[in-house]
Order: structure tokens, then sequence, then C-alpha cells
């Protein structure tokens, strides 16, 4: 197979045809269309729609120029018409996209939402006691702030970022680091959410619903101050 090229991109820039593409079930009525011509009803069956929502969708895809008519094929009644794409490869550049602020929110609190409840279910079960702790270092400012257990000193990983054995783990250092380290740290990342979609491919369903919430971005240093305050 050929790959794709940058003149076989169709740019979109209209935002009714921006919109539609940044929606997931819009763009999976589209990719029924994708390189081949289709009917509604078999769109509809492939996408597991409703054939009435199929239609609506189609219809306004139609509207932005992102499918076309093909043919029209005779029959009693009315005539099945057939579309295909406009385009096989669709371009949006950034600038265009809607912003996922709230998408990003719902997902914030989902994930505040769920690592507490384990976090709470975790704590009834562990022994020791979960709690804040402040303790005297040798070294620069002299003493340490963390959470641990009531007993003693964490001494593994795991125990260290994520206390009672529970199912999560948050943290969020804000540390100085240079490009390089910033770059290999990005890569760390990626394998890690590469490696979280294996595992998801691999189980084929079974397992239990997880969410992995991951970044890194860089900061002013009013804003690391800040939170250093």
């Amino acid at each position: 197979m050929k790959a794709q090229t940058a003149s076989s991109l169709h740019e979109v820039t209209d935002p009714a045809a921006v919109a539609l593409l940044t929606h997931d079930r819009s763009r999976r009525v589209l990719a029924a269309f994708l390189g081949r011509e289709n009917t509604v009803a078999a769109a509809a069956r492939e996408t597991g729609l409703d054939i009435r929502a199929a239609h609506r969708d189609v219809q306004a895809l139609l509207r932005a120029g992102l499918l076309r008519v093909t043919r029209t094929q005779p029959r009693a009644g009315r005539p099945v018409q057939h579309y295909r794409a406009s385009a096989d490869d669709y371009f949006i550049d950034a600038r265009h996209l809607p912003p996922h602020a709230d998408r990003d929110d719902t997902l914030d609190a989902l994930f505040r939402h769920a690592a507490q409840r384990e976090f709470s279910r975790a704590l009834s079960d562990f022994a020791p006691g979960w709690g804040l702790r402040l303790y005297a270092t040798p070294h620069p400012p002299g003493f340490e702030v963390m959470n641990g257990p009531r007993s003693a000193r964490p001494v593994s990983t795991l125990r260290e970022w994520q206390g009672p054995p529970a199912r999560l783990l948050s943290g969020h250092p804000a540390v100085r680091l240079s490009a390089a380290q910033t770059q290999e740290l990005q890569r760390d990342l990626i394998d890690l959410m590469r490696k979280a979609q294996a595992f998801h491919d691999a189980n084929a369903g079974t397992g239990h619903p997880t969410l992995l919430r991951v970044g890194l971005a860089p900061l002013t240093d009013e804003e690391f101050t800040g939170l250093r305050r």
C-alpha cells in the first residue's frame, strides 16, 4: 500500500465540517463511506446505529460537503442513494479545532472521584493507618512532608507513592528538568500509554475498567515558585 502524501490531504476549515469530524458518532458514520460507496442502511448496520440517526448524520455530512452522492439505484418506491466520502484523507489544522477543556475537566473530575473511592476502600483495610507525615531530614530544608503510614517510613517505591494497597496511583511532582530529561520522560509516558493500550487489546473486553491519566507540562519560574510556597 502506498503511503499517503501531503498532496492527498483534504484540509477542512468549514466550522460545520470541523464539528462533524470531531464528533464521535458522525465520524463513525463517515468512516462507513471512506474509500468506498455505501448506503445509509448499510452504514447503520456497520455502526450499530438506528437507521434514523444514521440518516440524520448522513444528511449533515452531505450538507457539510463531506459526503457526495455517487449514484441512485432505482427500485419500487423510493430509490436508494449511494454515497461516498468527498475525500479519503481529511486534515484539520489545530487552530480550527474546538477546545477540549470540557472533556478534560470531566476526565479530571472522574479521575479524582474514582481515585478517592478506591483510596477510601483501601484505607478501611490498612491496619497500620495512613496520614500526613512531617519528619526531620539531614538535608535542606531539614524536613520532609509526605503522606505515609503511621508505623515505619516507606521502604518500597509503591508504598512511598501509593500507601495502602490500592489499584491507583496519583502524583504531581514539580521538578526542574533539562531538555534532554524532559524528552526522556516524554518517551517513558508514551511507552506507558502504549503498554496500557496493549494490555487493553490483549484482554479483549475482560479486566477492570481503568482510567490512566498522564501529563507533562513546562512551568514558568513564577508558577514553579508558587507551588513551593
